[in-house]
């Protein structure tokens, strides 16, 4: 029995107590039956038959009563007290027909159904007797109805009485037999019921010890199960609601923190933002400052060409004056020869002389403008060359400046690119805060629900705890 579960052993306990249950049901239904059966018989045969014929009895001394008061002398004379015995005998008749009719439909007994022959012939008999009676009676002829009262009639009379009191009394016997049957039939099921009560107990009793011991051994262990279970829940669901509120605290700490580190890095963004700016206006200006740099460097180069084709034109020119200046001084030096030789000569070599002198004159004064144009020109060479060399020492300046900026237009390019990818970068990191901080909102929400499934988790380890104290009552353990 050990091995068989707390259902089946539940079932099998209810079975037995069905099954005791159920037998003693049998037997008290058939009893019953039985008695029922008995409790038929004298209630639908044996009292019908008797409440029948004693109908039939009572009617019959009516009618005898009636007929000895049509006999007396003041009944006879009078027609209303003759009219009113009529209908007395005539509605005792009727009676009688009822009681005959409601007799002869119930189930007789071999002794009863000879007897009930014999009565019917004896009461015809003497109904035709009495229906001579009162027709003596209605036609006034008082002394034939005397002599067939006293004669025929009372012989009619005397045999259906006596077959109807032999049937009543044995009717009655029928009756007081029943009677006893049942009475006895009644006490031996008295006697059934109480044995099979006293037995259905004691074995009731057997197989409630057998099966409470089986019931409250595993119920009682499994009592100690639940309150070491329920100890244990208990105690978890504490724990996991002072984890769930630390861990509600730590989360929302966590949150203002992560919220305080996202509006750090939108003053962040924001910086690097306007840094960006600043950066993508550097690289402007840089680009245009190279733009006029390499303009100015253009127009530097066309100065030095400029400067170099003028020095050479200065070269050309001085060689130009140089070569006047010889011409003059040979015309210089012709004209004096020229004077010379007119003043040897004639008057008409003076006038000659004369022209030679102007012409030496406009000689000596062209070489002097020569000179003083060589001595400009020179000058006019020296500042050329001095401008060509400032030229040449600019132009190599600018070279020195592009080739200085060209690495600042890379800087400013790559911090424009730095800029972008930190602004970009911090704008990943808002993102990312703002999802630790939903999900920090998350998690603190989530701790809250789970410290409250903690307390409500504690509530039913109480009432669990209750439920076990019920086991333990119902159970009958004390421990």
């Amino acid at each position: 029995m050990r091995k068989l579960n707390l259902s089946v052993k539940l079932i099998g306990g209810f079975l037995v107590m069905g099954l005791i249950v159920s037998l003693g049901g049998i037997l008290g239904s058939l009893g019953i039956s039985r008695m029922g059966d008995q409790l038929r018989e004298v209630s639908e045969v044996h009292f019908p038959a008797v409440q029948s014929l004693g109908t039939l009895i009572e009617c019959q001394k009516n009618i005898q009563r009636v007929k000895y008061s049509f006999l007396i002398p003041e009944s006879f004379g009078d027609e209303s007290a003759k009219g009113g015995l009529f209908k007395v005998l005539e509605e005792a008749w009727n009676q009688a027909d009822k009681g005959w009719k409601c007799y002869e439909a119930l189930p007789k007994t071999r002794e009863e159904e000879d007897l009930w022959n014999n009565l019917k012939p004896a009461w015809e008999a003497w109904r035709k007797t009495n229906h001579e009676f009162v027709q003596f009676l209605k036609e006034g002829m008082r002394t034939e109805a005397l002599a067939l009262a006293a004669g025929k009639e009372k012989d009619a009379f005397s045999q259906a009485e006596s077959l109807l009191l032999e049937l009543s009394t044995l009717n009655l016997k029928f009756g007081e037999e029943a009677k006893k049957t049942g009475q006895a039939m009644a006490i031996q099921q008295k006697r059934v019921v109480l044995i099979g009560t006293a037995m259905g107990v004691m074995m009731a009793l057997i197989f409630g010890l057998l099966f409470s011991r089986s019931f409250t051994r595993p119920v009682r262990r499994t009592i100690y199960n639940l309150s070491r279970t329920y100890s244990q829940f208990m105690a978890s669901a504490d724990e996991i609601a002072s984890a769930s509120h630390q861990l509600a605290n730590g989360t929302s700490s966590q949150a203002g923190a992560v919220e305080k580190a996202s509006s750090i890095t939108e003053e962040l963004a924001t910086i690097v933002q306007r840094n960006s700016e600043d950066v993508q206006r550097l690289k402007q200006a840089s680009d245009e400052s190279a733009v006029v740099g390499f303009a100015a460097f253009e127009l530097f180069r066309k100065a030095k060409k400029s400067t170099k084709e003028i020095k050479l034109s200065s070269e050309e020119t001085s060689k130009i004056v140089k070569t006047i200046g010889e011409i003059a001084f040979q015309s210089n030096m012709l004209a004096l020869s020229a004077s010379v030789e007119a003043a040897r000569t004639s008057e008409v070599g003076i006038g000659f002389s004369v022209v030679a002198e102007e012409v030496r004159n406009l000689g000596m004064r062209s070489t002097e403008a020569a000179r003083n144009t060589t001595v400009l020109i020179e000058e006019t060479y020296k500042l050329i060359t001095k401008g060509d060399d400032l030229v040449k020492a600019s132009l190599g300046s600018f070279i020195a400046y592009g080739e200085g900026s060209t690495p600042i237009t890379g800087f400013t390019v790559t911090a424009l690119d730095v800029a972008q990818k930190q602004a970009l970068g911090i704008e990943q990191i808002n993102t990312a805060l703002g999802e630790i901080s939903r999900t920090a909102q998350e998690n603190a929400i989530s701790a809250r629900e789970s410290a409250s499934v903690a307390e409500q988790i504690n509530v039913h380890a109480q009432n669990m705890a209750r439920i076990v104290e019920e086991l333990k009552r119902v159970a009958g353990d004390r421990g």
